[in-house]
C-alpha cells in the first residue's frame, strides 16, 4: 500500500510515517524505485503488534 493508505490504516499522519521511515523506527517498507515507497499490510501489522504495551509507565532498565 502507498504511504497515504498506510497512514489511514495505522492511523497516523503521513508526515509522522515519513519521520518513522527516516529514523528507522517505523514499519518495514519497500522502495522499488526512486521515490516510490510501499508498505505490506503484514509488515504494518507486525510493527503494530510489536508496540503492544501493558502500561504507560516507563520502567528504567
Amino acid at each position: 500500500m502507498k504511504p497515504e493508505e498506510a497512514a489511514v490504516y495505522i492511523p497516523m499522519d503521513k508526515g509522522q510515517l515519513a519521520q518513522l521511515r527516516y529514523t528507522g523506527n517505523g514499519p518495514k517498507f519497500l522502495k522499488p524505485s526512486g521515490r516510490t515507497v510501499l508498505y505490506r499490510k503484514g509488515d504494518i501489522d507486525d510493527w503494530l503488534n510489536g508496540s503492544e504495551q501493558n502500561t504507560t509507565h516507563e520502567v528504567n532498565a
